[in-house]
């Protein structure tokens, strides 16, 4: 029974812990390298945004709504 228990418990800590997560995971990005800047889409959201030449963008950038 302990043992039961002691499973489900750290099955809802894991959940909780991954949640924080999962918006840092959901933008995949692809470069279109345009001279020095690069044109950055995520592949699962399709935001856009420029930045440094294989630098890709630390943050999710789709809108939460």
């Amino acid at each position: 029974m302990i043992f039961a228990v002691g499973l489900v418990v750290a099955f809802v800590i894991l959940l909780l812990y991954n949640r924080k997560h999962r918006d840092r995971r959901l933008c995949r990005w692809r470069e279109y390298r345009q001279g020095d800047v690069s044109r950055w889409t995520c592949i699962h959201c399709g935001a856009e945004t420029e930045g440094k030449r294989g630098e890709p963008p630390q943050l999710c950038l789709r809108e939460h709504g």
